[in-house]
């Protein structure tokens, strides 16, 4: 029987090797952004996945519900599903260490520890704008202002 086992042993090793990466195209039926995980449906068998993850380790993206998507399957289980890419994203998030960056339809926001460039800007802005001077001319706090709105609209 050990020629036969040794057989049975080379065509299950064989087997696993021909098994591909699995990748499935779904509809975002729903999103839960503090898991990290969403629920999709497949678009070709209506199967649905579940605790699909929305991203593996640093980069993170939300998608929108009812967008179509790409998914990847771990080792053809069902179970082990992640999120590839999406048609539509509300919004990413890259983290590295202490430093995190988050894109948005509203804008950008970039943080390092708990530190956030918007904030930093904004108090950098208000500063400058208590700056008096006695002989010349003042900065023109309703310009600056401006530029802080704009600002404002791009970090949020």
């Amino acid at each position: 029987m050990g020629a036969l086992d040794e057989f049975v042993r080379l065509l299950k090793q064989k087997q696993k090797s021909e098994v591909q990466p699995q990748m499935v195209w779904a509809t975002v039926k729903s999103v839960d952004w503090e898991k990290r995980t969403m629920v999709a449906i497949g678009l070709v068998d209506d199967l649905e996945y579940y605790d699909v993850l929305l991203g593996l380790g640093h980069t993170y993206k939300r998608p929108k519900q009812g967008s179509k998507c790409l998914l990847g399957v771990i080792g053809n289980h069902v179970a082990f599903t992640f999120l590839i890419e999406a048609e539509n994203v509300e919004e990413m998030l890259v983290v590295s260490g202490q430093s995190e960056m988050t894109v948005k339809e509203e804008g950008f926001i970039i943080k390092r520890a708990d530190q956030s460039l918007t904030q930093v800007l904004n108090d950098f802005i208000d500063e400058v704008n208590k700056i008096v001077v006695i002989n010349g001319t003042t900065i023109n706090v309703a310009a600056v202002n401006l530029i802080k709105e704009r600002l404002n609209t791009i970090l949020k």
